[in-house]
């Protein structure tokens, strides 16, 4: 059955703040993993893998951290998601019964297309949840 390890969840909330920090420089591994109580150093792993995906870019000196690598808007979930969980499967069990395969099949759909976001979708949902304001010139 298909599984969002705490590798995606905690490597979607990183780009999540860096989405929301896009136009205002980079961000240290040490606030994102206080700000969510994230191990850094596990923080730090994952932030390799997006880098090495193409996501995130890091700057070193005292200005240094990391931030996107394009625009929020050009960041889609399910392709983070993908690089950090691998393929996503929702059943990969050879035992399912062949007559549900519609079944199956809508699910895998329903999924891939809620996960058919880009990060600024997904941060202007969250200000709409906690009825934030923002105001982009």
């Amino acid at each position: 059955m298909f599984t969002i390890s705490a590798k995606g969840i905690y490597g979607l909330t990183a780009l999540t703040e860096l989405a929301a920090r896009y136009r205002h420089g980079t961000m240290q591994i040490r606030d994102i993993a206080e700000m969510h109580n994230i191990p850094q150093h596990y923080l730090e792993q994952i932030l390799v893998v997006l880098k090495k995906g193409g996501l995130v870019e890091s700057q070193r000196g005292s200005q240094g951290g990391y931030r996107l690598a394009r625009s929020p808007s050009a960041i889609v979930v399910i392709d983070a998601m993908t690089l950090l969980e691998g393929k996503l499967e929702i059943v990969s069990d050879p035992r399912k019964q062949k007559h549900l395969d519609f079944f199956w099949s809508g699910l895998d759909r329903a999924i891939r297309d809620h996960l058919e976001v880009t990060l600024e979708d997904l941060l202007l949902a969250r200000q709409q949840r906690d009825h934030q304001f923002v105001y982009t010139i």
